[in-house]
C-alpha cells in the first residue's frame, strides 16, 4: 500500500513538473491593432491577462478624460479619433507545447503569415493610391487624420499609464513623447 502511494506521489510530481513547462504561443494586440507572438508559460499569460484587465479599466476612463481634453482644444479641426484605439488583447494558440522550439517554429510561422498578410494589405493600398492619383490638399488631409490619431492614441495612452502607474506595452509604433525625449538628450 505504501509502494502504491509512493508511485502515486511521484507520477503526481512529474505531471505537476511537466505541466509548468509547457509553454503555449499566444496572440497579443496591442492598442493600435498590432499583432504580436509571445510563448509563454501558464503563469505569464495569467499574469498578462490580469495586465489587460487592467488596463482595460483605466482605458475606460482615459478615454472620456481624454475626448473631453481633445474637444475642449479650439485648434484640434478633427473629431476625436479614438474610436480607433482599442485595449489590448490576448489571445492562447490552442495548441501546448513541451518543447519551447516547437513552440518557437509555430510562433515563427504565425508571425511570417501576419508580416505577408500586412506587406499584401500595404501593397493593396500603395496601388490603390497610384491609381487614384490624389491632390495635395487629398494626402494634407490624409496627414491631419493620421496625426489626429497618433494625438489620440497618445493621449489615451498617457492617461493609462498615470493611472496604472506603469507604461503600457505596444508592438508597433510606441507611444511618442517628446518632452521625455528632450529631458534625455538634455543631460
Amino acid at each position: 500500500m505504501k509502494i502504491i502511494h509512493a508511485v502515486g506521489i511521484v507520477i503526481t510530481a512529474l505531471a505537476v513538473t511537466v505541466r509548468a513547462q509547457m509553454v503555449s504561443v499566444v496572440q497579443i494586440t496591442d492598442m493600435r491593432g498590432v499583432v504580436g507572438y509571445e510563448i509563454m508559460e501558464r503563469d505569464e499569460y495569467n499574469a498578462l491577462l490580469k495586465e489587460i484587465k487592467e488596463e482595460t479599466s483605466a482605458y475606460a476612463v482615459a478615454m472620456v478624460e481624454s475626448k473631453k481634453e481633445w474637444e475642449a482644444n479650439k485648434d484640434n479641426m478633427l473629431p476625436f479619433q479614438g474610436n480607433r484605439v482599442k485595449p489590448r488583447t490576448a489571445k492562447k494558440m490552442p495548441q501546448y507545447y513541451r518543447d519551447r522550439e516547437k513552440a518557437e517554429k509555430r510562433k515563427a510561422q504565425l508571425e511570417e503569415r501576419y508580416n505577408a498578410k500586412q506587406l499584401s494589405e500595404m501593397e493593396k493600398a500603395e496601388h490603390k493610391l497610384k491609381m487614384s492619383k490624389p491632390s495635395e490638399a487629398d494626402i494634407a488631409k490624409e496627414d491631419e487624420r493620421v496625426r489626429a490619431y497618433d494625438d489620440c492614441y497618445n493621449m489615451i495612452v498617457k492617461k493609462m499609464g498615470e493611472k496604472l502607474g506603469r507604461p503600457v506595452s505596444a508592438f508597433g509604433f510606441g507611444v511618442l513623447e517628446p518632452k521625455k525625449e528632450e529631458k534625455k538628450g538634455g543631460h
